[in-house]
């Protein structure tokens, strides 16, 4: 009766790995999470990304990404290029991430500040305009000039009203 128990574990185990193999999750895993992510998610985008590590936000409906304005909430880092719409990208999540993610300056940026967003996905110091911005981190190096990269230790999204 003692190896009974073990090998049923063994066999659901395999039955339900076959199940995944085939396509066929939602009868091996009933009552399981369906849309679990550790520290990213693929969209797809809804314009071109000519350049990586620019901040994005939800796009057209919840499958797409699209460029972070400097008032959008921002989902994460774009990990990837798109010559086109429609294109499969990495979306590096903010509040997940279990490392320093790189990320492109609008201007000039001191190690040590806290980043915003920018236009256009990219980051920067705290606006002096008003209006409202997201603090998705801490710069860990310097930028000098617009286009920058820059390494960040990233954090969820925080709105900050200027």
């Amino acid at each position: 009766m003692s190896i009974l128990i073990p090998i049923v574990i063994v066999a659901s185990a395999l039955g339900a790995s076959l199940a995944l193999y085939r396509g066929e999750r939602s009868r091996a895993f009933a009552n399981s999470t369906c849309a679990t992510h550790r520290g990213s998610v693929t969209r797809l985008t809804d314009a071109a990304v000519s350049t990586r590590n620019l901040l994005g936000t939800n796009g057209s409906d919840a499958s797409h990404i699209a460029l972070c304005g400097a008032s959008n909430v921002p989902l994460g880092i774009i990990a990837d290029e798109a010559s086109a719409a429609g294109e499969d990208v990495a979306v590096l999540l903010l509040g997940s991430s279990g490392t320093t993610l790189g990320m492109v300056a609008a201007g000039a940026i001191n190690a040590g500040s806290l980043v915003y967003t920018a236009a256009n996905g990219r980051v920067s110091a705290l606006s002096a305009t008003a209006g409202t911005y997201y603090c998705v981190g801490v710069a860990l190096t310097a930028a000098t000039t617009a286009g920058d990269s820059i390494e960040v230790d990233p954090s969820a999204p925080q709105k900050t009203v200027v």
